[in-house]
């Protein structure tokens, strides 16, 4: 086989038109009958996004610089002439002007490319070596990236091992902040591509050292990069991330770090995206382990993939010393709240919530909540529900880590993907004893975690939190609110306003003829009572509707605090846990 590489050339004439010119050079021996794809989807974002929406215009040519024609090949590939000599040279005309972790996003102050979104790759060629040469003007600035320099010193040529490893990268160009710190011994860099100044950058670099050795130190081992690299995009809204091999991509709004609440966020996602470089990119399950880049790719495991890292991700900005115990105990109170008042886990368990996540988890809808269960939230759950189990069963060992741990030693970048199976085998070793029962009935079968019959392990309990004012009648809505009033996004099956047939989308008007604005809703409720019937109205589309709605009871919010007079075992499972004494739980 040849080792002539796959190359491509990036240039950003028209970066104002969010326009981004790319050429991909196919080597001689893949031409002829050569087929060019650009991928549906990114590891990591298990949805079809169908990036050829963006190809503007697309021409190849020989190499005397004659035209060659592409003929379309199926949905978003392209086929070369079997007669067709090479090396052929293919250009591409991209509109970036989608600003999430997923996608390509180039205006006059940065670029953010994602590899599956910019450049095609050629079949027969993905075992090669990926060169990636970005010809930058003066202005454009430096550019940023998650995969290794050229070793022959050019700033601006990436190397790709593989097709897998370079749709593993992204890059961010422009004249941005960075900050450069060390994790147990290793380079780490953040960039920030957002506007209106750069954050604390020393602050930012601290914490993400803190969550990084707390994460080191969870996988008893070394790091598994000789390198990495956040790269954070700030916007006006939204926010995510999505793991890569050597680094990650992060989106928050602009003024998360004036925020504290939104910074606690902040420092939850570096955990989260961070543990991927372990869970997800090293420790694989079995469906995931070769990507097909034109369809999707299946696994039942995401519910361990991301739910235990959503729990972990939480859990280790408490080990790393960046959250109070409290927050940490409100945030796991929220979570389990909102799983075991999920209606949808009725009817989806969380490992058919994890295959179908391709065609439910990415593309919800005002139903979503009474369909289904969401692999991040409910997966933690879980996570959390067999750390009880274990340190019930030993409050002075390592809990869930032990199982982690197990995972990682057994398939931890082998190449080998590990099975539900697995899963189980490693956390019954970890316990003592035979689980696979709780993974038939809660993982495999739709039975609620049943996290309240298990926390009294760490010596806590839930308790209905007090408040100056009593809580309000249920109507059973996830709403919104604007400034031009409050929406009903979801209408909860079971719930008070579904049986009184309001749906996700009706935008509130009033209740019992009095108006209802933004911040108003549950005021309005309190001054009724659980049983009491009023009359709910709404606008759905152009119509105007009246409904009676009966209010159900209350539900107040919850939290978590010390059961009474704790053992010693209690006492040192919750310090095995979080690292803290139970003692700083404290009142809420």
């Amino acid at each position: 086989m040849s080792d002539v590489p796959i190359e491509y050339a990036v240039r950003l004439p028209q970066r104002r038109q969010h326009l981004v010119d790319v050429t991909v050079t196919v080597p001689a021996d893949l031409v002829a009958g050569g087929r060019l794809v650009l991928p549906t989807w990114t590891p990591g974002s298990y949805v079809v996004r169908d990036y050829v929406h963006h190809v503007q215009s697309i021409a190849a040519s020989d190499p005397d610089g004659r035209a060659i024609e592409l003929t379309p090949s199926g949905h978003t590939a392209w086929t070369l002439p079997d007669d067709a000599v090479g090396p052929v040279t293919v250009r591409l005309e991209l509109y970036a002007n989608e600003l999430t972790v997923r996608t390509n996003h180039v205006d006059d102050h940065h670029a953010l490319l994602v590899p599956a979104a910019t450049f095609p790759y050629v079949e027969g060629g993905e075992d090669r070596r990926h060169l990636v040469r970005f010809d930058l003007e003066a202005g454009d600035g430096t550019v940023h990236g998650l995969l290794p320099r050229h070793p022959d010193g050019d700033d601006d040529v990436f190397v790709a091992d593989d097709l897998d490893h370079l749709v593993d990268g992204a890059f961010e160009v422009g004249d941005l902040p960075t900050v450069d710190f060390e994790v147990a011994g290793v380079p780490h860099r953040f960039v920030w591509s957002g506007h209106g100044g750069a954050p604390d950058l020393a602050r930012i670099a601290a914490d993400a050292t803190a969550i990084g050795e707390a994460a080191v130190e969870l996988f008893d081992g070394d790091l598994p990069v000789d390198r990495y690299t956040f790269l954070c995009v700030g916007w006006d809204q939204g926010g995510g991330g999505l793991e890569h091999r050597d680094g990650s991509v992060l989106m928050m709004p602009v003024r998360t770090f004036q925020q504290p609440d939104d910074y606690a966020r902040f420092q939850s996602l570096v955990a989260h995206e961070y543990l991927h470089l372990w869970n997800v990119k090293r420790l694989v399950p079995a469906g995931l382990q070769r990507f097909d880049y034109e369809r999707p790719t299946h696994t039942t495991s995401l519910w361990v993939a991301e739910g235990w890292t959503a729990y972990y991700d939480e859990l280790l900005p408490l080990r790393a010393g960046v959250w109070t115990t409290r927050r940490y105990l409100d945030a796991l109170a929220s979570v389990t709240t909102s799983v075991l008042d999920t209606p949808g886990a009725a009817l989806q368990s969380v490992q058919r919530s994890s295959y179908e996540a391709w065609t439910k988890h990415y593309v919800r809808d005002e139903n979503s909540p009474n369909a289904g269960v969401s692999y991040y939230g409910h997966g933690a759950t879980l996570a959390w529900c067999l750390d009880l189990l274990i340190r019930r069963e030993d409050p002075y060992g390592p809990g869930l880590d032990a199982a982690l741990r197990l995972l990682w030693d057994r398939f931890g970048g082998t190449g080998t993907g590990y099975t539900e199976d697995d899963v189980a085998a490693a956390v019954s070793e970890a316990a003592g004893r035979d689980l696979t029962g709780f993974f038939d009935r809660h993982v495999a079968g739709t039975q609620l975690p049943p996290v309240e019959d298990l926390v009294g392990a760490v010596g806590l309990t839930f308790s209905e939190r007090s408040a100056d004012v009593p809580a309000a009648p249920r109507l059973g809505v996830i709403s919104s609110e604007t400034d031009l009033g409050v929406t009903f996004d979801t209408v909860l099956r079971g719930q008070p306003a579904w049986h009184a047939g309001l749906t996700g989308g009706d935008r509130l008007l009033a209740i019992d003829g009095l108006k209802v604005a933004r911040g108003e809703l549950t005021p309005a409720l309190r001054a009724h009572r659980a049983g009491d019937t009023v009359d709910v109205t709404v606008f759905r589309g152009p119509r105007l509707l009246t409904l009676p709605v009966t209010l159900g009871e209350p539900r107040p919010e919850r939290q978590l605090s010390i059961v009474d007079s704790p053992t010693l075992e209690q006492r040192e499972a919750f310090r095995s846990w979080t690292g803290r004494p139970l003692s700083e739980v404290g009142a809420p």
